[in-house]
């Protein structure tokens, strides 16, 4: 008897508030300094919609719905429903006899009725195809991964410094107990013993072992015996199927120590890229890198290594045209990067 109700109390819904040709929900969004601004955009779907019986409504008319996320918009939608049948259900579960507990359980599988609704056929990725809450949890997931398994990266010759980087764990061995770091070549080739550093502060002995000065790539290691911190493997992605347009993350050091650990974002703005290293091609993105961000990941939305930042323009005339070599490449070349580690 619930599952009936909620089905009538749906159709109740969308005929009497949602049955319209045009849907406008505008995105509020907190800016900053706390001062609630819309965006300029906003979409419109159609909204002739299947109902329960088979049969169709079409109006003239339309509903602009101004909303935080997601779940602001689903919580207007099911007040609307409350206070459009909530007198009717009132009366029926009041009414003797029926063997409904009189609390708001039918009101939450409307609540799930709408939410589950409002996902298929307003909110389909083919009509609006962005879910704010996803990107944001995604974005936080890749800074989570980026915070561990992202680290810095200082090259000294005897004990002077030379160079500092960044660099991103891509592998490890638990039989030697050993985690391996992809970065430039250009971060560590002036030096003799190397520091990688932990986002905490924290610092270990790194390991020169393989690299290529064509290409700009080197591979470290360190032993995990006694680290302040739990690391992260960044598993490594699939270049080739990188895409223009996709959002990207860079991870690393820019500037230096002093804003260790940062993230930006961006999209990726094209694929084969000659730049001026005729043995790469690479990504071009215009997520924010600086000096210090070489031999750092550039990571897609699934929290994958897509290629390594190296290079990009900078005058007064350029703006956001930064560089990655491409992962693809530097995956076939590990086998003999890594030739000289330890073994169990």
């Amino acid at each position: 008897m619930r599952k009936i109700l909620a089905f009538l109390g749906l159709s109740g819904l969308f005929l009497s508030l949602l049955a319209c040709d045009q849907l406008i929900f505008t995105q509020a969004t907190l800016a900053p300094s706390t001062t609630l601004s819309t965006t300029t955009a906003s979409t419109t779907v159609s909204s002739t919609i299947p109902m329960t019986t088979g049969s169709t409504v079409s109006t003239d008319t339309s509903l602009t719905l101004s909303y935080d996320d997601y779940n602001d918009l689903i919580n207007q939608l099911a007040d609307m429903i409350r206070e459009e049948i909530g007198d009717d259900i009132d009366q029926y579960m009041n009414y003797p006899g029926t063997g409904i507990a009189q609390d708001d359980s039918v009101y939450q599988e409307i609540y799930a009725e709408v939410e589950a609704r409002l996902r298929s056929e307003l909110l389909d990725p083919d009509i609006i195809g962005l879910d704010l809450d996803s990107i944001q949890q995604k974005l936080l997931e890749v800074a989570g991964i980026a915070e561990r398994s992202v680290v810095g990266i200082t090259s000294y010759l005897d004990q002077t410094g030379q160079a500092l980087g960044s660099g991103v764990i891509y592998k490890y061995d638990p039989e030697t107990n050993i985690y391996f770091v992809i970065t430039n070549h250009h971060v560590i080739e002036d030096g003799d013993n190397f520091k990688v550093v932990f986002y905490e502060g924290s610092r270990v002995t790194a390991h020169r072992l393989g690299y290529d000065s064509d290409v700009d790539v080197a591979v470290l290691y360190f032993l995990g015996e006694a680290l302040p911190i739990e690391l992260i493997v960044s598993q490594l992605g699939d270049s080739d199927e990188a895409t223009p347009g996709e959002i990207v993350i860079a991870g690393g050091n820019p500037r230096g120590y002093n804003f260790y650990g940062s993230v930006t974002m961006g999209i990726l703005s094209g694929v084969d890229r000659n730049v001026s290293n005729p043995d790469v091609l690479y990504l071009q993105h215009d997520a924010s890198i600086n000096s210090g961000n070489s031999g750092g990941p550039l990571y897609n939305l699934q929290g994958e290594v897509i290629g390594i930042n190296v290079l990009k323009y900078a005058s007064t005339d350029i703006e956001g045209m930064g560089f990655a070599i491409p992962i693809d490449q530097i995956k076939a070349m590990l086998t003999e990067l890594e030739v000289g580690a330890p073994v169990a």
